[in-house]
């Protein structure tokens, strides 16, 4: 009998421990819930809406790239302004991902399920500002420069994309804006 009970003590004890285990498991898999796989491409679409420059000091000027964001999902998004927020360039030449060093989004993006919220990058290169005899006007060879140097800028870059390591959310930025040509000088000028 003593041998007997022995064996069942131990089963038992063994059943118990297996038990305190599956539901150790089980409970902490509950609060801690499974990170997604892949990244979600189609929770929050965008438009690009406009392309600005920004004097920033007198050497560098900033481009700034605005977007409307669209989130699809039935939950708020909260995109914020860190480093967990990794912010790519795709190049037309090769659709390889580039680094985009000094860009930024502007603020932090509070976008409620299923609306609608305008965000800003901004991206600062070198870039020296004419001097302007009047202020207030642009010249022609004002308008040049600024042109010359978009265009420099945006001449290989398709697009961005943002990926959000906290939600897994991949976000397409596409590039919308137009084709900017330097214009040609006009006839008869030297």
């Amino acid at each position: 009998m003593p041998m007997r009970l022995l064996v069942v003590t131990i089963a038992f004890i063994i059943s118990g421990a297996l038990l305190f285990f599956t539901f150790t498991r089980l409970s902490t898999e509950a609060i801690a819930p499974k990170r997604p796989e892949g990244w979600n491409a189609t929770a929050i679409r965008s438009s690009f809406e406009g392309l600005q420059v920004k004097e920033v000091d007198p050497t560098h000027a900033a481009l700034i790239f605005n977007y409307d964001l669209e989130n699809t999902t039935d939950s708020d998004y909260r995109l914020a302004n860190d480093p967990k927020a990794l912010i790519m360039g795709r190049l037309k030449s090769s659709s390889t991902l580039k680094a985009e060093d000094s860009m930024q989004i502007d603020n932090s993006i509070f976008l409620p399920a299923r609306n609608r919220a305008r965000i800003a990058l901004e991206i600062s290169y070198p870039f020296n500002w004419p001097t302007q005899m009047f202020p207030g006007q642009v010249g022609p060879l004002t308008q040049e420069k600024f042109r010359s140097f978009v265009t420099g800028k945006v001449a290989d870059l398709q697009g961005f994309i943002v990926f959000d390591q906290v939600t897994h959310y991949q976000i397409e930025l596409p590039g919308g804006w137009q084709e900017l040509q330097p214009a040609s000088p006009a006839a008869g000028t030297d």
